[in-house]
């Protein structure tokens, strides 16, 4: 007999896994699950509720109705996979998912590097790829495993006294100090290398090259950025909480630089220099072509599985391997696929083939059948929003049959308040989207209320 699904102490507190789709920000998804968030019985808190109406300021995080919802690393519209979310006092424990380790699995495309290292933004320069082997990707994979020196992506990404770095080039001035690297830990395998596609159904990928480039005037802040950067220099990362204040990094731009210890030098006393990989492409050069003059084939594509540490920049890995190639490369897919405990893989397959939620309802969601493990699938929100608006507009349309009836104020009162339709709402079985957070729901500790102790 399958395992009973159990029900934790309303309202929940804690934290649940939902699979991000490519696309829309982090932001924009835990938008798109707010409204059903707030209409479920399994968050609803009156209490809370009536507290945050008499509010004229909203707390961070919180919602108009008094629900926190919070999320533990964001991703950026392009990449997928796992989006640990937080609710009520899930959202004080979402450090930790900022600082534990996570998994990926990212596709590069060879021949092109771009500005901000994947398929969004403008090609920096194209090169011959035609060279690059399997194996060649395997043995220059070496070179990023272990303990590495990352330099932050720096076109329009790094901030230094509040002030992106390229608006330093654009002012000709030079930065106030060195950009601090960051030490990481990856563990990286090569887990396909892949042709281009001839004919359709061979197996091969589509992925493309941008057709976008840089414009005269983006060439020009880039040429400055690069020298202003390079005249500036590197030092190391500082501890934790002791870097400059003002000073920020977000995970997306232009050639960075990698620093790896050779066999050599690991084997030594650690007073050997270390090997510093960087690639500032010619904006001067030619474009080389995407299909090939030699071969006719457009470039191939690789894909490789990482470990790493909090603070990794994941693009600037895919665009260094690029680099020591020889032939650049840019993201064309990215997917966390691990965060802490929470896994992407789980039942997502079985689930995606429930087409609609009235084709094939969960019966008896008390019974739980299956895999308990994974995000939470993309296509269940997607059910229980379509589902939603579904809802509100027979919500709407019986309101407006029942005014037309003739129904006095207080019957319509009565069956049409706010109060009214939530506690329908709230009536019956749990819904699909519902069961699926039970599954995975991790429950927080809560204070009890007037007291010091702690209820589970």
């Amino acid at each position: 007999m399958p395992k009973a699904l159990t029900t934790p102490t309303l309202p929940l507190n804690g934290l649940f896994p939902i699979a991000k789709p490519s696309g829309p920000s982090s932001m924009k998804v835990i938008d798109a699950i707010t409204p059903l968030l707030l209409e479920s019985k399994l968050f609803d808190d009156p209490e809370r509720r009536r507290h945050a109406k008499g509010q004229s300021k909203r707390k961070k995080n919180t919602t108009h109705m008094g629900l926190k919802i919070g999320q533990g690393g964001t991703l950026d519209p392009l990449a997928d996979g796992v989006l640990v979310i937080g609710v009520n006092r899930g959202t004080k424990h979402l450090n930790k998912y900022l600082e534990c380790t996570k998994q990926y699995e990212s596709i590069g495309l060879l021949g092109c590097m771009t500005t901000s290292m994947d398929s969004e933004d403008p090609v920096l320069s194209t090169a011959a790829w035609e060279h690059v082997t399997r194996e060649d990707i395997e043995k220059v994979l070496d070179r990023f495993r272990g303990e590495i020196d990352q330099v932050p992506p720096i076109f329009s990404a790094l901030k230094m006294d509040g002030k992106h770095l390229y608006e330093y080039a654009r002012e000709s001035k030079p930065l106030p100090r060195p950009i601090p690297t960051r030490k990481c830990t990856v563990s990286i395998e090569l887990i396909d290398f892949r042709p281009a596609s001839i004919n359709p159904g061979d197996g091969g990928h589509e992925y493309r090259w941008p057709d976008k480039r840089l414009s005269e005037e983006e060439k020009k802040v880039f040429r400055k950025l690069t020298d202003i950067v390079s005249a500036a220099g590197t030092e190391p990362g500082k501890p934790k909480g002791q870097h400059e204040p003002s000073t920020t990094a977000a995970p997306s731009t232009a050639p960075s630089t990698t620093t790896t210890k050779t066999e050599e030098e690991e084997a030594t006393d650690g007073k050997s220099e270390v090997k510093t990989e960087s690639f500032v492409p010619d904006l001067e050069k030619p474009d080389y072509p995407e299909v090939s003059p030699i071969n006719g084939l457009r470039p191939p594509t690789f894909k490789v599985r990482m470990t790493v540490s909090s603070g990794t920049y994941v693009r600037s890995i895919v665009h260094d391997v690029g680099v020591a190639l020889g032939c650049g490369a840019h993201v064309v897919e990215l997917t966390r696929t691990r965060q802490g405990e929470f896994s992407l893989y789980g039942d997502e397959q079985a689930l995606s083939e429930i087409t609609t939620a009235e084709e094939d309802k969960l019966e008896g969601v008390e019974e739980v059948t299956g895999p308990t493990g994974g995000s939470i699938p993309w296509s269940v929100w997607e059910r229980a929003l379509a589902e939603r608006e579904k809802s509100i507009a027979t919500e709407k349309q019986e309101r407006e049959e029942a005014m037309m009836s003739g129904a006095s104020a207080e019957e319509m009162h009565t069956n049409w308040s706010q109060e009214a339709i939530r506690q329908r709402r709230h009536q019956g079985e749990h819904k699909e989207w519902e069961t699926e957070v039970l599954r995975r729901f991790v429950t927080v500790p809560v204070p009890l209320s007037g007291g010091h102790g702690w209820r589970e």
